[in-house]
């Protein structure tokens, strides 16, 4: 049966004890609930389960999992916002496949990552295997998936040696599609969230659906998200994205509606992209990918940033941890 932990900060599905039981399975929090989403799914063996006492496992990271990021560096959170199949996680998935291949985000240079096994995760369905010469989409991001939102980090240095923390938000499209109905919706929290800590963001738009039958309201959806975007959205950059760009553009109005509703908010630091799974020498779609997360970085660190919360004042009489005052 799956498995389920009183505990709010306890992830049993990544095989680990935040309270460090051992065996794994002797926790008196743990719980198998037969009501879960995941029912069916295999329960891994006591030997699986013991002795895993990383504090990552390489897969998404959730938002307990940035706690030691945020320890070492102020941490940048990209949310990449969009409907379904609109081309967030295939972006992420050719992000890591240009860095994989050596070419760089234009001003940083690769530096490590907490998550590599989720990138290959992704990059792995455009990769060809076996010699053969067949590649496939990334899965649809579900909103049942293991960690919502999907947390990718990239350790990333710039060209004075400064190291950076970078996570891009991996969510599903189907909170947007609630968040632009209702802000406050249930199921449109995970959107509300990113929309809130995100420090910058990328919005999606399907070039293919912008040229098919359902275009107009393919239109309006993406004005849609750009008007909650755009609320409190101060310094923070925004970029358009113009996802499957090698779709030939039948309906040039479709685009420049968009174009012109997003431009009429008047985001403070806004700016276009044309990317594709394709290659292109003329067109730099690969490149562009690139781009857009340079741009991003480098508006993000020459805007002064919002303040950091306040570090509370230690409350104690414990003379050891009040030692600075005891030596003055």
């Amino acid at each position: 049966m799956p498995l389920s932990c009183a505990n709010p900060n306890c992830h049993p599905e990544d095989n680990e004890c935040q309270d460090g039981c051992r065996p794994f399975g002797a926790c008196p929090q743990l719980t198998r609930d037969q009501d879960t989403a995941e029912a069916g799914r295999a329960e891994p063996s006591a030997t699986e389960l013991d002795g895993q006492r990383v504090s990552w496992t390489g897969s998404a990271m959730g938002q307990k999992d940035l706690e030691p990021l945020i320890a070492r560096s102020r941490v940048l959170l990209i949310g990449l916002a969009g409907m379904e199949n609109a081309g967030k996680t295939t972006f992420l998935a050719l992000l890591y496949s240009l860095l994989r291949r050596g070419q760089p985000i234009p001003n940083y240079r690769f530096a490590g990552s907490y998550t590599l096994p989720g990138w290959e995760l992704l990059a792995g369905f455009l990769t060809f295997k076996d010699g053969s010469n067949l590649v496939s989409f990334p899965p649809h991001t579900s909103r049942n998936a293991g960690r919502v939102p999907g947390l990718l980090h990239l350790a990333l240095k710039d060209e004075a040696g400064a190291l950076l923390d970078v996570v891009f938000a991996d969510a599903p499209g189907e909170w947007f599609n609630e968040w632009r109905i209702n802000e406050l919706a249930k199921n449109a929290e995970g959107a509300a969230w990113i929309h809130q800590h995100g420090d910058g963001f990328l919005l999606f738009a399907d070039c293919e659906e912008l040229a098919g039958a359902e275009a107009g309201e393919t239109r309006a959806n993406i004005q849609m998200v750009a008007n909650r975007l755009v609320v409190n959205l101060g310094a923070r950059p925004l970029g358009l994205v113009w996802a499957k760009s090698d779709v030939e553009n039948t309906r040039p109005a479709m685009r420049e509606k968009i174009r012109a509703h997003l431009r009429s908010k008047a985001p403070q630091h806004y700016h276009e992209f044309a990317v594709s799974v394709n290659h292109d020498e003329e067109q730099q779609w690969h490149g562009q990918v690139l781009q857009a997360v340079g741009w991003l970085l480098d508006t993000l660190r020459h805007t002064p940033g919002r303040p950091q919360p306040p570090v509370p004042l230690a409350d104690t009489d414990d003379l050891f941890l009040l030692r600075r005052s005891v030596l003055a």
